[in-house]
């Protein structure tokens, strides 16, 4: 709660482009646009009697003194007065922006549901899909994506459910966040994929699909 980052993965450090050590004990403030600044610590102040996550849009300041705009999602540990942030952040100002790819998500997420309702489970079901699209909107949310969870948001067995996340580990596409493999998240190479997916429900006809 009093915004020294103790831990990131390398795509924070893509987001402000600076080193590991640079950043760990750092304030927030340090790297945080002087604009954003009273937003930033309104939304911490905010968070303080606050169950659910909070969206803040703000702008960090990059080494070379350039702007990179982020979304984030912030929630509050129950405990410990600690806080988690998700974060997504676009380079390419022509690409969509992440509160686009995440309304496609929930589209996504919305067709699959239908599609078994009308189709029947036994002539439609893509446990993959679903499960990725899942765990995808929960990392997006701000929440934390629990494999019994998720096993039960889809009707799934949970032995199903285990044998399929074995399988996208070892693809590549997420990753196991502890030992009893729980609690998953997707990769960076899963995050990348899926977002291209979603991406391309926005605009179709900029994607093609080759056969050979």
């Amino acid at each position: 709660m009093q915004g020294v980052i103790l831990d990131f993965d390398e795509g924070f450090c893509q987001l402000v482009q600076r080193r590991s050590r640079e950043l760990i004990g750092l304030s927030y403030k340090a790297i945080t646009c002087s604009a954003d600044l009273r937003k930033s610590s309104k939304m911490l102040s905010g968070l303080v009697d606050k169950a659910a996550p909070t969206h803040i849009r703000k702008a960090y300041v990059r080494p070379d003194s350039s702007l990179i705009k982020a979304d984030l999602i912030v929630s509050k540990f129950s405990h410990e007065g600690r806080l988690i942030a998700s974060l997504s952040w676009v380079e390419d100002p022509q690409q969509a922006s992440p509160s686009k790819i995440w309304k496609a998500a929930l589209q996504i997420k919305h067709i699959y549901e239908l599609r078994i309702i009308e189709l029947g489970r036994d002539l439609f079901s893509d446990h993959v899909g679903l499960i990725l699209v899942h765990i995808y909107l929960a990392e997006a949310e701000g929440r934390v994506a629990a494999v019994g969870q998720i096993a039960r948001s889809i009707d799934l067995p949970v032995q199903t459910m285990d044998r399929w996340v074995k399988v996208l580990v070892l693809r590549g596409l997420i990753e196991t966040l502890d030992h009893a493999a729980e609690y998953i998240q997707l990769s960076h190479n899963g995050a990348s994929r899926l977002e291209r997916l979603f991406s391309a429900t926005l605009a179709p006809e900029t994607f093609a699909v080759g056969r050979v």
